[in-house]
């Protein structure tokens, strides 16, 4: 289906200045161009008078002057806020990109919702005034402002500005920048809408808008957090087509994504291998990510052949391949090798940081070793660096191990006074640890917190605490848990009546 024909950019004619209007302009416009340039300040005088007429003519005559001399604080400073449209569209097209989006980074902010699309109107209606007679010219003085538009409402994740912007230009043949589009794909993956991405990226396709490989690879990651592998890995096929080079950052992105999905880790070890097969050399992103894969699955001696291999190929493992393999051994249990990782990399020269320290610590923490966890922490604070809320959680989960659940809550205080956010696990942890010492009070206290911060308690969790309430005899502290807020919302009646005691 060809596309629809391309509608002419309107004819606008601004009416002429008279009498005092002619006289304000010619006046205002000597005051810009004295030197030296006039301060802000100085403008006082002026700006009671400045009709939106008496802007919009002064930008049309010395808008190209304005945009050489004026400062961006003194341009800024000519139009009220909110901006009236008419000269403010005028002046966006005397003004070269740059500045451009610096003043719409300025006003922007103070235009309404409602008020945009007038906007945009204004720009469309400005851009046969502000460029003269000459269509070529035309069309480039809108296309510049339009595409500035569009990719500032993209930068500033105004999806919504930014689409109205990009349907204006569509409408009358202008397209904007592949930049700017990327501006715009960048945005919705910051803001978490891969989907709008996608669908983006498909009517840049039918604009004929040819992508590049920042394009190209933003779109492969839409895909692939939109769960659509297939999609992404056909894509990455089809760059070639379209005359983009993929790169090592594009292999990588579909990399990651086969390492957190359910089938496995043998896609994206194939992947990598077809990384060299195209004359390309995977790099520590490449490595890392893998590694991470294998990690998660307990496969720590194939992540040992990747460290191995990264050497062969001179490729320089870094903190955070240290830290894979040490998070790694951590998860499984094996300190000690943990440990001699750490070594390794103090040993390579290699930069420690937080995720190293809260992983040793989480180690000794393991194995109630605390006093060892607390030397790592000294450590870590004479490093400068700051405990975070992993570091907190390790030394809570320490505690607990130990049975020591007045010192776990006093952790748990200091991690929230330290501005951190418990998890589910670190709260559900300190009520077991409670609960297995028979201090039930301490118990309810710390479940009545989590169901403050809307936490549902699972049903293990739920059993150990009730059951243990009724082998003590003091069911009457479950009244304060019902009582609490989301008490009787989030734990269901059975525990409240006996009845979970009679489930299969």
């Amino acid at each position: 289906m060809p596309p629809p024909r391309a509608l002419p950019l309107p004819h606008f004619t601004l009416p002429p200045l008279a009498g005092e209007d002619h006289l304000f302009v010619a006046a205002l416009r000597i005051h810009l161009s004295a030197s030296p340039r006039p301060a802000v300040a100085s403008l006082a005088r002026f700006l009671p008078g400045l009709t939106p007429l008496r802007l919009s003519h002064l930008f049309l005559l010395a808008g190209g002057e304005l945009s050489r001399c004026c400062p961006h604080d003194l341009l800024a400073s000519l139009l009220p806020s909110p901006p009236p449209p008419l000269p403010l569209a005028i002046l966006l097209h005397s003004l070269p990109p740059r500045r451009c989006r610096e003043l719409l980074a300025t006003v922007l902010p103070s235009v309404a919702a409602h008020a945009f699309p007038d906007l945009l109107n204004h720009v469309l209606l400005t851009a046969r005034i502000a460029a003269g007679s000459a269509s070529t010219a035309t069309a480039a003085a809108a296309v510049s402002a339009l595409d500035v538009l569009f990719s500032v409402c993209a930068r500033d994740k105004k999806l919504s500005r930014a689409t109205l912007a990009f349907r204006a230009m569509r409408v009358h043949g202008l397209l904007p920048t592949v930049e700017s589009c990327n501006v715009f794909i960048s945005a919705a993956l910051r803001l978490r809408r891969p989907e709008i991405a996608v669908s983006f990226f498909r009517e840049m396709r039918r604009c004929r808008i040819s992508p590049n490989v920042y394009t190209a690879n933003m779109v492969v990651r839409a895909h692939c957090d939109l769960g659509r592998i297939a999609d992404a890995a056909q894509m990455l096929d089809e760059m070639p087509d379209w005359g983009v080079r993929r790169t090592v950052a594009s292999f990588n992105t579909l990399i990651a994504a086969y390492c957190r999905d359910i089938s496995g880790m043998q896609p994206a070890l194939r992947l990598k291998e077809k990384i060299k097969q195209h004359g390309l050399v995977p790099n520590e992103v490449t490595y890392n990510t893998i590694m991470h894969g294998l990690c998660n699955e307990g496969r720590m001696r194939q992540a040992n052949r990747l460290v191995n291999e990264m050497r062969v190929n001179n490729v320089v493992p870094n903190t955070v391949t240290y830290n894979t393999l040490i998070n790694g051994y951590v998860k499984l249990g094996d300190n000690e090798s943990a440990f001699k990782v750490h070594d390794e990399m103090i040993k390579a020269g290699v930069a420690v940081d937080m995720v190293t320290y809260n992983s040793l610590i989480l180690a000794h923490c393991n194995e109630g070793k605390m006093k060892k966890a607390g030397r790592l922490v000294q450590e870590l604070c004479l490093a400068k660096l700051e405990p975070n809320a992993s570091t907190f959680a390790a030394l809570v989960l320490g505690q607990c191990r130990k049975q020591n659940s007045e010192r776990a809550l006093d952790l748990l205080t200091a991690m929230k006074k330290s501005g951190f956010h418990p998890n589910y696990d670190t709260y559900k942890s300190v009520v077991s640890t409670f609960c297995k010492n028979k201090d039930f009070e301490g118990a309810v206290d710390v479940m009545r917190e989590m169901l403050e911060r809307y936490m549902n308690p699972d049903e293990t969790l739920l059993h150990e605490l009730f059951k243990g309430l009724s082998e003590a005899e003091k069911l009457h502290l479950a009244e304060h848990i019902r009582s609490s807020v989301n008490g009787s919302r989030l734990i269901p009646n059975v525990y409240y009546n006996g009845e979970y005691m009679n489930k299969d």
